[in-house]
């Protein structure tokens, strides 16, 4: 990582397109199949319990997609200091503010994957924890962790 740049990881939001896109297809092949044509005309049952339920996810996904996409949310790594942005707020942690860094890997599946990153903060009793995953170019938000723990070891030794 350079002294001159700045990485910016945005938060993904595909999972809610996926989701709303795979519940609005399950609504509509339900309600045409559970409707029924007569005389060249398509009647759809809207008072069917699981066309109820299909909609509810409908409405919720598209909620939750409105609402991660409208908060923005960034994480920029700089060469000593990490900021979490949203539409409302930015917080910085620069490298005196940061205690410690820790890469949590997963256990489950056995794969050199990494479950969470916990920042551990000065003057705060929990570590904020980040999911790698849940942002754009993972890898390398892993990689720019990484090499900002190495800077903190090295502050500290």
């Amino acid at each position: 990582m350079d002294n001159t740049t700045s990485h910016a990881y945005r938060y993904k939001v595909d999972f809610y397109w996926k989701s709303l896109a795979m519940y609005g297809a399950a609504l509509m092949m339900y309600a045409v199949l559970k409707g029924t044509i007569e005389e060249k005309t398509l009647s759809i049952t809207l008072t069917d319990p699981i066309v109820i339920l299909l909609a509810c996810f409908v409405l919720i996904s598209s909620l939750s997609l409105i609402v991660n996409h409208h908060a923005r949310r960034v994480i920029l790594i700089n060469d000593g200091s990490i900021t979490f942005q949203n539409r409302y707020r930015s917080r910085t942690f620069t490298l005196k503010d940061i205690r410690s860094i820790i890469l949590v890997k997963d256990k489950r599946f056995r794969v050199n994957t990494l479950r969470a990153i916990k920042i551990g903060l000065h003057g705060r009793r929990r570590p904020l924890r980040l999911r790698p995953s849940l942002f754009e170019h993972e890898e390398s938000l892993i990689q720019d962790m990484k090499q900002l723990k190495q800077k903190l070891h090295l502050k500290k030794a």
